[in-house]
């Protein structure tokens, strides 16, 4: 029980800004305990921010596109940018067309190019615009501020597991490294099946099976694109999955809704 605790911690301490001081073990059982729980996370977050829009609905009278831009915003400051943070830096070093050696160096560069910051004003637009689209809709359903987050972590826990380091140091590296892959199977297996049970319990919208087929689908399309150019994965990339992933689950749910 305090393992999973401590990888409950962990995942708060590495992927929110909830502020967890305290020193951790970071042994092969708590690592796969936080990987496991990871769509969990995206599902306390997704909460939080249905609490906040519920709230923004009845007590203001803003309109559906500042309303997206909130709730855009208010992810991003769950995270502290992190993610985003990765997907600037895969924009760089992707849009660079260098090869695979100097992509991961620039993969590695903390500084912003031009590249990373046209992929970061176009990815938050998108997500203000269809969520913003989304929320101005009749038939919006309030479970999607929780679904997108937990299924964009999900399948960012499928193509982690999959898919090879692309270099062997790092925290990518360390966690891969450290994953029980036995464990994590069956608690992820266990994790989708609640979880989508649990989500179409509480809404019935059929839209969440075609979310978690897209997210399958892309976690093995995403592995072999970063095979192809970075030579596997990294924590930069895993950020940035996790945020397109949330970009196209928005353009989907808009498309079937």
């Amino acid at each position: 029980m305090k393992t999973v605790l401590n990888g409950i911690l962990l995942a708060f301490q590495f992927f929110t800004v909830v502020p967890i001081n305290k020193e951790l073990p970071l042994t092969k059982k708590t690592i796969t305990a936080m990987f496991s729980f990871l769509p969990w996370l995206g599902a306390i977050m997704g909460a939080v921010m249905t609490a906040i829009f519920y709230l923004l609905q009845t007590y203001t009278d803003l309109s559906s596109i500042l309303t997206g831009f909130l709730l855009v915003f208010g992810y991003v400051i769950w995270t502290g940018g992190l993610h985003l943070d990765g997907f600037v830096d895969m924009g760089d070093a992707y849009f660079s067309y260098r090869d695979i050696d100097k992509r991961i160096e620039i993969l590695d560069d903390p500084r912003i190019g031009a590249f990373g910051a046209m992929s970061l004003v176009f990815l938050v637009l998108t997500k203000i615009f269809f969520l913003s689209e989304l929320v101005g809709q009749q038939d919006f359903n309030w479970i999607w501020l929780i679904a997108v987050p937990f299924y964009s972590r999900l399948g960012m826990s499928v193509y982690f597991i999959q898919t090879k380091s692309s270099k062997e140091k790092g925290l990518g590296f360390f966690f891969k490294q450290h994953l029980n892959l036995k464990y994590w199977l069956i608690s992820t297996i266990i994790s989708t099946i609640i979880g989508t049970t649990l989500l179409f319990w509480l809404s019935g919208q059929w839209q969440l099976i075609i979310l978690l087929l897209i997210v399958i689908v892309t976690a093995f399309f995403y592995k072999w694109w970063t095979i192809r150019n970075f030579r596997g994965s990294s924590g930069d990339l895993l950020g940035a999955f996790i945020e397109g992933m949330e970009g196209v689950l928005w353009i989907v749910l808009l498309l079937f809704t």
